[in-house]
């Protein structure tokens, strides 16, 4: 919808005033190239703050019940305040490379201060074919973190 607005305001004045054209143009575009660079720095900037916030899964039956054994501990090392993170954990075999199991959409929503940590347990995935937990390594391929 932004866009078409914008579209009728440039173009309105080009067919009513066209000597204006090359004016409004330039208009135009230090608009629209000031506001792309502002969407950059922003995105560049958001993107550092979230490669501080740091998941890890491991393997824990003595912290977590036996009935949901992976931990998951959340740290929010960003200067910025965590409302939520949503990630994947992906379960892989010690020493393989391809992936035997996935937990999908989890969602840490609690809020964060900076330096606050977390924890959640959650249940094993069913692996195909059943294999020893101790064995098992556990990542973070997928997360969205949702500042404050």
């Amino acid at each position: 919808m932004a866009w078409l607005i914008a579209a009728i305001v440039f173009l309105v004045p080009l067919i009513f005033f066209p000597r204006a054209a090359g004016y409004i143009l330039l208009a135009a575009a230090v608009i629209l190239g000031g506001w792309a660079i502002y969407e950059w720095m922003d995105n560049t900037r958001t993107l550092a703050e979230e490669e501080k916030v740091t998941i890890a899964a491991t393997f824990d039956p003595v912290t977590c019940a036996a009935v949901t054994p992976v931990l998951t501990r959340t740290s929010n090392g960003s200067d910025w305040e965590v409302l939520s993170v949503r990630f994947d954990i992906a379960v892989k075999r010690r020493g393989y490379s391809n992936e035997i199991g996935r937990l999908s959409r989890l969602l840490d929503d609690q809020p964060m201060p900076p330096g606050a940590r977390t924890q959640y347990c959650y249940a094993l995935p069913t692996l195909i074919p059943p294999i020893d937990p101790a064995e098992l390594e556990f990542t973070v391929p997928v997360k969205f973190v949702t500042f404050k």
